[in-house]
């Protein structure tokens, strides 16, 4: 390695506007990451989230499938350990491996909070350019036969009860 040390004026003057343009030069090396914000609505079928892992997968490959989980950030009204639902209609970033462009399956599921288990899904399709940030949108629906959290009673109905109806009749 060869190190030179410039003294004078014009090594002074060069050290100052090489220092100048060094954070000029570096900005234009940065690379933007590639990714997908993803509109995410629920339909009435869909009971509150607290958890939405997202899978996105290259339609050349679509075994290979790349997942991401996150959590609600909002406060709850009713347990300081559990945070608040998911609002929908929202804004998830899916961001794309490096080196992966073009067509992509993009799949989110809700996931319940006690449990783990997928109680809500949604996927759609799109395009992914190296670089950019591109847009899709998805719906997502309930799973029959999952409730979601925060159901009071033993019965996996939707009415605190224990009789298995979700109307709160008993049997």
């Amino acid at each position: 390695m060869n190190i030179r040390i410039f003294t004078g004026a014009s090594g002074a003057m060069g050290l100052l506007l090489a220092s100048a343009l060094a954070p000029l030069l570096a900005a234009g090396c940065a690379k933007s990451p590639t990714g997908v914000d993803v509109q995410v609505s629920a339909d009435d079928s869909v009971p509150p989230l607290r958890i939405l892992r997202s899978k996105i997968a290259r339609d050349a490959d679509p075994a290979t499938a790349v997942p991401n989980e996150i959590q609600s950030r909002y406060s709850s009204d009713s347990d300081a350990d559990l945070p608040g639902p998911f609002r929908f209609p929202m804004v998830m970033p899916v961001a794309v491996p490096s080196g992966w462009s073009g067509p992509m399956t993009i799949t989110v599921e809700g996931l319940s909070w006690d449990t783990g288990a997928v109680i809500a899904t949604g996927s759609t399709a799109a395009t992914a350019t190296r670089e950019k940030t591109t847009e899709a949108a998805l719906t997502l629906v309930g799973v029959p036969g999952h409730q979601g959290d925060g159901d009071s009673g033993s019965d996996g109905a939707a009415d605190g009860g224990s009789d298995g109806a979700a109307d709160g009749t008993a049997d």
